[in-house]
């Protein structure tokens, strides 16, 4: 049934996300946790996932061709200075959270959940711009599966 991939396959990007990228803190489903004031309920660095059925196409046999994709908010706190200016040492640190999205996208490109999912392919990483300190980041992958 549906529900059964959908929650099947929203647990398997959750588990190789934990699994792969231990520096996630907090792994959840996205239900609006980083709109919360004045403090998120969420441990960081944090990934919020987020499943989507894109566009669903009918087969033969009642079984259907389902293009997915998964938005991932990344969410990470406190990054300190970026800028030229800033000591490597300091720089370094504050940029460490690219390093975790790099890890995030090693975990899921070419996925493919034991051959049940097309492999996975990043779509966009778009920064979000905030005003309460938070560096956010939505990555999006894209996949395709049959579904009976």
């Amino acid at each position: 049934t549906d529900e059964k991939m959908n929650k099947e396959l929203f647990i398997a990007v959750c588990d190789r996300l934990r699994e792969r990228v231990p520096e996630l803190r907090w792994i959840d489903a996205e239900m609006g946790q980083l709109n919360v004031a004045p403090r998120p309920p969420v441990a960081f660095p944090s990934c919020l996932v987020e499943m989507r059925y894109v566009r669903c196409t009918g087969r033969t046999a009642g079984s259907q061709r389902v293009a997915a994709q998964f938005t991932l908010r990344v969410a990470f706190q406190g990054c300190g200075a970026t800028s030229s200016e800033a000591p490597a040492p300091v720089r370094d640190r504050a940029l460490e959270h690219l390093d975790v999205l790099e890890r995030i996208h090693t975990a899921l490109q070419w996925w493919n959940f034991g051959r049940r999912i097309n492999p996975m392919q990043r779509a966009s990483v778009v920064p979000e711009r905030r005003s309460d300190g938070l560096r956010v980041y939505a990555m999006v992958y894209d996949t395709e599966f049959e579904e009976g």
